[in-house]
């Protein structure tokens, strides 16, 4: 690996260059976008944090807004832009459109399946106590604790993985730079 990286360090930089411009390429295309938003959405690991963390973001804009006096229609479709991941965000659409029609919020984002259920369950609550700008702050607060905390795990595990991670590759190099001496004094004692 070495002598192939001294020798073609170009074709290395040329690929990840490559590399690098296909991805820019492809976040551009809006169904590309769509089925990898999807896929992360439904990843075991990033999936509800992902999901989380977006609807903790949506949450607070819109009830910032509602609370603030913004109709729910349009703080709907001013919300939808703090959404990063696409699946959501049409979601949020189509829950638009069926609030348009006279269906609850919450009932709405029920129907789409992608929000988590006790964000949809505090909404239809909010909705039906009068509280939903107070109730939409709340959802908020609990997704931003409950992923600050996910995240905080998170951490907790990488520190053990990356010092078993380390330990293998030190030995890996203490092991290349012992065994030729071995071998060398065992072809010298012979």
């Amino acid at each position: 690996i070495s002598r192939f990286l001294r020798g073609y360090w170009y074709v290395a930089l040329a690929l990840l260059a490559l590399a690098g411009f296909w991805l820019m390429r492809s976040l551009k295309d809006p169904e590309w976008r769509l089925r990898m938003d999807a896929r992360l959405l439904a990843s075991k690991f990033a999936g509800s944090l992902i999901a989380r963390l977006d609807s903790a973001r949506l949450a607070r804009t819109l009830g910032t807004l509602v609370g603030n006096g913004v109709p729910l229609l349009s703080a709907l479709n001013l919300s939808r832009n703090v959404l990063s991941n696409r699946v959501l965000a049409n979601a949020l659409e189509a829950a638009a459109s069926e609030v348009k029609t006279g269906a609850g919020l919450g009932y709405a984002l029920g129907r789409q399946k992608v929000f988590p259920r006790l964000a949809v369950q505090l909404l239809q609550v909010g909705e039906e106590s009068g509280e939903l700008d107070t109730m939409l702050i709340k959802v908020a607060d609990t997704f931003d604790i409950a992923t600050r905390n996910a995240l905080d795990r998170l951490l907790a595990l990488l520190v053990p993985a990356l010092t078993l991670l380390m330990t293998v590759v030190v030995g890996a190099i203490i092991l290349s730079v012992l065994l030729p001496i071995y071998d060398l004094t065992g072809s010298i004692g012979s």
